[in-house]
């Protein structure tokens, strides 16, 4: 599966066509996550479920989540 171009900007510092939603899952959950906005927490939660996004989010250092957006994640995704 190909990533949609509407995450280029939060993926600014990364080679965008090289990136794959399989081996960058946990970059791009993280980024989305700090930086993203309503679509791309849905496409998040189509593409690799609640579950999954809960448990990257949960093994994260404190350090790599911004303070806000681990609080409503937690909400949103419920881990």
């Amino acid at each position: 599966m190909k990533l949609p171009l509407f995450f280029k900007p939060i993926l600014w510092s990364f080679d965008f066509s090289r990136l794959s939603t399989l081996k960058d899952k946990r970059l791009i959950i993280l980024n989305a996550i700090n930086y993203g906005d309503f679509n791309h927490w849905k496409w998040l939660a189509n593409v690799y479920g609640k579950e999954e996004i809960g448990r990257i989010i949960a093994e994260a250092p404190p350090n790599q989540i911004r303070k806000g957006a681990k609080i409503l994640a937690t909400i949103i995704f419920g881990y």
